[in-house]
């Protein structure tokens, strides 16, 4: 049962991660305020690329090997989502700023990174 709760997890979050991707380029036609840079490393057609791979690759992780309890797909998706976590916080400023309520930062990007883990650790046994 707690398997199965954690591929539900693991699946919202690579669907939700896929979905910022391909909503990049939309967000930032549609706010032309943010800075050229930023907008142009999360809406350029490589970032996006890259970004719907890992994500599809995280969702077939977790709906064959880690459905069937293979445990080198658990810690090949937990892999992934640290990449993205360290890479996305190194690179993104607005990311520092997540635990303040009161300010605009990545928090989408942190609460699915946050559920995926928690897929993980439940999808463990």
């Amino acid at each position: 049962m707690k398997r199965k709760a954690g591929v539900v997890l693991l699946v919202f979050t690579y669907a939700l991660l896929l979905y910022m991707s391909l909503s990049a380029p939309a967000y930032a036609r549609a706010h032309p305020d943010l800075d050229p840079a930023l907008r142009a490393s999360y809406a350029a057609p490589w970032p996006v690329a890259l970004a719907c791979t890992v994500a599809l690759a995280g969702l077939m992780l977790a709906l064959v090997p880690i459905r069937r309890g293979e445990g080198w797909a658990r810690c090949t998706a937990l892999a992934m989502l640290l990449i993205l976590f360290i890479t996305r916080l190194a690179s993104d400023r607005r990311c520092l700023v997540v635990l303040d309520p009161h300010q605009h930062g990545c928090h989408t990007f942190m609460i699915a990174i946050l559920v995926g883990i928690v897929g993980v650790g439940l999808a463990w046994r």
